[in-house]
């Protein structure tokens, strides 16, 4: 998988990743907004600025390293609009229930095989921010990873949404604000209930001292499960009972048989559960969350797998089929 390392101010990390896609190209996929789109665009700007707003600074610098026009940059950045068939399933376990008390996070990401090459982890240290490792595609953005605080996050979308999108923050924003600037599961809950969210999803976070949360998320509000001593995960639907009627999920629909196989697995090895057993599990395509696209209609299914003991600053990272593909050991302190 490609690395990236970047530190410094926004500025500088904005200019730092511009260098890296005018020299590699990775701006190819940047589409000029409609004059309706970018009115959009320019509502979730405010509610970035308001919330997020080192993001922007980002933004206007890789703008100007690439010679764009920082509202085609904006456009591609904040409101990126993706197919209704990802599966992507986050799993988090506390310390309570593995075999040597440290919490696990399992994130199996779950998308198009013609992006899979495009994946990047990159290592990143904010200035008077929290260092983090974490995965995305080629914009600042982040899909998932954690931060040398301890703190996990990974999300899974929700493809049967039923609301209506509205200005806010887009889950590759939330997900690399929480990195840089949450220590903890309730500093990111704190956050995650103030902002305003673009669209339906369901983030999951996890820290070294074993607290978990489940974040449910839209525009029309904000559900949170917390489990100190057990194991929570998401899937592709809303869990939460006020949240249900705002996903309309086909009765066949794969994320049912997810959700099905997680909690027998959670039952079966509760209490011993630890890292060879998590990966196992994320590389079975039987019994487990490795997913083969079947559903998709186009090629694809997981592109890439992370297991990580929080606290230790390293994961274990399968990129392509984990069922097909070793986990290697990825370390944030390279940097």
């Amino acid at each position: 998988m490609h690395q990236i390392e970047i530190a410094g101010t926004y500025e500088e990390l904005g200019r730092a990743f511009g260098e890296i896609v005018a020299e590699r190209r990775l701006n190819e996929w940047w589409r000029e907004p409609s004059r309706e789109a970018l009115e959009f665009v320019k509502a979730c700007e405010g509610a970035v600025a308001e919330h997020a707003p080192g993001y922007l600074d980002e933004l206007r610098a890789l703008a100007e390293a690439t010679d764009a026009d920082y509202d085609v940059v904006l456009a591609n950045m904040l409101v990126v609009a993706f197919a209704e068939k990802a599966s992507c399933n986050v799993v988090a376990v506390s310390g309570k229930q593995t075999a040597n008390g440290r919490t696990l996070f399992a994130r199996n990401h779950d998308w198009i095989d013609e992006d899979m090459e495009h994946v990047r982890c990159y290592r990143t240290s904010p200035a008077n921010g929290i260092r983090h490792m974490a995965f995305g595609f080629a914009d600042p953005g982040r899909y998932d990873g954690l931060n040398e605080a301890g703190l996990a996050i990974g999300g899974s979308s929700i493809p049967f949404y039923t609301g209506k999108r509205k200005p806010g923050l887009r889950m590759n924003v939330v997900t690399r604000w929480v990195l840089d600037t949450c220590p903890d599961v309730m500093s990111a809950v704190d956050f995650m209930k103030r902002i305003p969210h673009m669209e339906g999803i369901a983030y999951l976070l996890a820290d070294k001292s074993g607290l978990i949360a489940r974040v449910e998320a839209a525009p029309e509000g904000v559900e949170v499960a917390i489990s100190g001593d057990g194991a929570l995960y998401t899937v592709n639907l809303f869990q939460a009972p006020s949240m249900e009627s705002l996903n309309r999920v086909p009765e066949d629909d794969v994320s049912h048989a997810y959700r099905r196989r997680i909690d027998a697995w959670i039952e079966e090895h509760k209490g011993r559960i630890d890292s060879p057993s998590t990966m196992a599990f994320c590389s079975d395509h039987d019994q487990g969350i490795c997913d083969h696209g079947a559903h998709m209609g186009v090629p694809g299914g997981t592109i890439y797998s992370w297991v990580g003991e929080l606290g230790e600053g390293e994961l274990h990272l399968a990129h392509g089929r984990p069922c097909e593909n070793e986990y290697q050991l990825y370390r944030l302190e390279s940097m």
